[in-house]
């Protein structure tokens, strides 16, 4: 499973849904099992990326698994037990 988080540098939302993720994941034994990635939206490249897959809003948090969008959480991050729920945790 991975956790694409489209983000900004000054975003302070960006920064509280990534830094919620990480704690989850640690509690729940699976910061190793579960790859995070940030694309920054202040970059020309990060803005290519978010619009191949229909990103505009930061937060967003995109869950793949073998490459396919399992869930998407937009401007927010997930509810914890939504979020344990995708991973079959």
């Amino acid at each position: 499973m991975n956790l694409v988080f489209f983000v900004k540098e000054e975003c302070d939302a960006c920064k509280n849904a990534k830094e919620k993720v990480a704690f989850f994941l640690d509690k729940w034994g699976a910061a190793d099992s579960v790859h995070t990635e940030a694309i920054n939206l202040d970059t020309e490249d990060g803005l290519v990326e978010a619009a191949m897959i229909g990103v505009s809003d930061v937060p967003t948090i995109v869950l793949q698994h073998e490459g396919s969008e399992v869930a998407r959480w937009a401007k927010k991050a997930p509810p914890s037990e939504e979020l344990r729920s995708k991973l079959g945790l």
